[in-house]
């Protein structure tokens, strides 16, 4: 965790800024209104209004569908994927994985056994959990702050 501590200052605006984001999305989905939307090339409008129609029956109806249905399918998406997704935590740890890796091939070389599966345990728990939680926890805390 100390690992993280004074990177951590440096991103936590970061930190901030990717969870207002993810609040800004669920809010702007509840709050959709096609009449809000903006077009590059207003005259695009009808034409799409005329698409919501035969799609969905209106644009209210559109509208519905994702104020509710997408609204809720994100936030579920979000919220399961936690305040950032494993397969970004795996790659954010890259750099310690490889660093490990090299470690214990330069142990198992020198036949040092004992040495190899220290550093392969630290490792796993480095890139598996400290990573994650310290990313999980400072990313929580600057959603409350």
């Amino acid at each position: 965790f100390g690992v993280h501590l004074i990177p951590g200052f440096v991103l936590w605006k970061f930190c901030q800024w990717h969870m207002d984001d993810r609040r800004m999305l669920l809010q702007q989905l509840r709050e959709f209104r096609m009449e809000m939307a903006e077009c590059e090339v207003e005259s695009d409008r009808g034409f799409i209004e005329g698409k919501l129609t035969t799609w969905f029956g209106g644009v209210e109806e559109f509208e519905l569908v994702v104020r509710n249905e997408v609204a809720e399918l994100a936030a579920q998406q979000l919220e399961d994927g936690g305040p950032i997704p494993w397969r970004m935590l795996f790659t954010a740890s890259l750099p310690h994985i490889f660093m490990f890796g090299s470690a214990v091939v330069d142990a198992v070389i020198r036949a040092d056994w004992p040495v190899a599966a220290h550093v392969a345990l630290t490792g796993i728990g480095i890139s598996c959990f400290t990573d994650a939680i310290a990313v999980g926890a400072g990313l929580r805390l600057a959603d409350r702050i």
